[in-house]
């Protein structure tokens, strides 16, 4: 998020007096570390002059703006744009390799030659990840347009070359029209490739890849797996054949894989191994919801059924609030004994896994954090484990996180379980959602 400040800019400090800020605030434009832009900003920039010039003179009907001037501060901020928007692309693909393991340098800085800069962020992109074929086939086809017409940036800037030709002999007219659809499309196409690079980035961050598989291919992988206790046949040494051929695997690539699956609480339970809860146990867990049920039977009520508060007397609401506080202290009476911060972690990584929805992986990334900060509160004061405890204990979604994460997490069994237990089909509408996997984000990038 760019940090900004429209505010003027002190007279001591400022020579230039023609760039500088001044009063309207409004009129002034955050550059350089107030704002601190990157080549994605500055594109838009760019492309968003071009829209604008290009709109006006097809409003004009090029009667007063004429397309034969604007053609050319048109079509060189387009290019700029596109020359900007892929330089920052292989910034973002360097990140991405970064994290693989790979060492990728290009110098953007001396680079102005769009062939040079394309051709260098298709071959790596691709061979960092093959989800890029898709888009980089709809991308290229315009930028190799650009390529042709201009590829230096220096055919809209000057009637003439540096070897004194004259530029765009072999183009007699510029539609701008089809301008204005051609860099729209390409517009579009740019931006869904960028939502792709911040994917990646995420996703690979989370470590669930190999040297020759990315996260998308082991979870396509691991569903045409049998299940574990039927890998010693021979169906699976044939499958692991066609495995291993349609992905250029050997033998310690697919051993690789196989390890990652083993190993994944998304992956696991498709081979019917799922993975234990981190520090609490289904029998402590069930507990857990058994007496947080019988402290909130409200909890049976179809949830599309709003409760009137007007209902309510004062005092019968604060006679609800008594009571409540009786139940919660009888609450902790049960669990007192019961808490250590292994349980206390593994609730809390169980109902915040689910508030923050992100990918699986992440479930296993907060365990050790809220144990951390479990054994810090237990080492100052005991009491502060019951604080946390019951902060949890006190969420009136606390169940619905919890059966959430289960889903997620493989443990449909348990889930059902729960559900089946205590009557709960009604109360949830999301269930089908979470039965699905459709409250956590695919494995797989669905952006274009």
């Amino acid at each position: 998020m760019l940090n900004l400040h429209h505010g003027t800019t002190s007279l001591m400090i400022q020579k230039n007096q023609t760039f500088r800020g001044a009063s309207p605030s409004w009129a002034n434009a955050c550059v350089g570390n107030n704002g601190n832009p990157s080549y994605v900003e500055y594109s838009n920039g760019f492309s968003n002059a071009a829209n604008l010039l290009i709109d006006q003179v097809i409003k004009d009907r090029s009667i007063h703006l004429y397309t034969d001037h604007f053609v050319y501060p048109v079509c060189f901020n387009m290019r700029h744009s596109v020359e900007l928007r892929l330089k920052g692309a292989i910034d973002e693909i360097i990140k991405i390799a970064k994290i693989k393991g790979k060492v990728l340098a290009f110098n953007s800085s001396s680079s102005h030659d769009i062939n040079i800069i394309w051709n260098y962020f298709k071959s790596e992109s691709e061979a960092i990840d093959k989800r890029y074929i898709s888009i980089n086939q709809k991308i290229e086809p315009t930028i190799l347009d650009i390529a042709e017409i201009d590829p230096t940036g220096q055919t809209f800037r000057y009637p003439f070359s540096n070897s004194s030709q004259k530029h765009l002999t072999n183009v007699s007219n510029i539609n701008f029209i089809i301008l204005k659809a051609k860099f729209n499309e390409l517009q579009d196409h740019l931006n869904t490739l960028h939502n792709l690079n911040l994917w990646l980035h995420e996703e690979y961050n989370y470590g669930t890849f190999t040297s020759k598989l990315s996260r998308a291919d082991i979870f396509a992988i691991s569903d045409r797996l049998p299940r574990k206790d039927q890998w010693g046949s021979p169906e699976f040494s044939n499958l692991k054949s066609e495995i291993q051929t349609a992905y250029e695997l050997s033998s310690n690539d697919f051993s690789k894989a196989i390890n990652v699956i083993q190993t994944h609480y998304a992956l696991a339970p498709k081979i019917a191994d799922p993975l234990p809860l981190l520090g609490i146990s289904e029998e402590d867990l069930l507990t857990f919801i058994d007496v947080w049920v019988k402290e909130n039977p409200e909890i049976k009520v179809a949830k599309n059924q709003d409760i009137d508060v007007t209902d309510y007397s004062s005092s019968e609401f604060f006679a609800e609030l008594i009571s409540q506080r009786e139940s919660y202290k009888r609450s902790w009476e049960f669990f007192a004994n019961r808490i250590s911060v292994e349980y206390l972690a593994g609730l809390e990584s169980l109902f915040y896994f689910a508030r923050d929805k992100l990918m699986v992986e992440y479930y296993s990334r907060i365990y050790p954090i809220h144990l951390g900060e479990a054994q810090i509160t237990l080492s100052r004061d005991v009491s502060n484990l019951r604080n946390d405890f019951m902060h949890i204990f006190t969420k009136t979604n606390a169940l619905d996180n919890i059966i959430t994460s289960l889903y997620a997490l493989g443990h449909n069994q348990l889930a059902e379980q729960v559900i089946h237990t205590h009557d709960l089909q009604v109360a949830f509408r999301w269930l089908d959602d979470a039965r699905s996997g459709q409250l956590f984000l695919y494995p797989n990038y669905s952006g274009y």
